[in-house]
């Protein structure tokens, strides 16, 4: 697949893009309230630490006293281990009732 369309100009990636950015927040969010994160990496090590940085790569987890830099494609798992519901203003939204319609097939009975 190419990264250029017709024109010769680069196309953008929504996908990419899109995903990127929930985990730049959560990262950022992760990152800046100095929270607690259990990192659970493919080879099943865990890391408990605290996020130094990040870029699009790698993570840099501040464990057991020294830095580690982690790359991105070795991690399965990240857990924060405080609420992270207001970094995507799950707190703020209001809670729909979905009433579903009763549906009655006539061979039940």
């Amino acid at each position: 697949m190419s990264r250029y369309d017709q024109r010769g100009e680069e196309k953008q990636n929504t996908n990419i893009s899109q995903s990127g950015k929930i985990q730049e927040a959560f990262l950022n969010h992760c990152r800046r309230q100095k929270v607690t994160t259990r990192l659970q990496l493919a080879d099943q090590t865990v890391l408990e630490g605290t996020i130094v940085g990040f870029d699009q790569d790698t993570i840099v987890v501040n464990a057991d006293g020294t830095q580690q830099l982690i790359f991105k494609s070795s991690i399965v798992c990240i857990r924060s281990y405080e609420v992270t519901d207001l970094i995507f203003n799950e707190a703020h939204r209001k809670k729909k009732n979905y009433t579903y319609p009763r549906v009655y097939n006539s061979s039940w009975s």
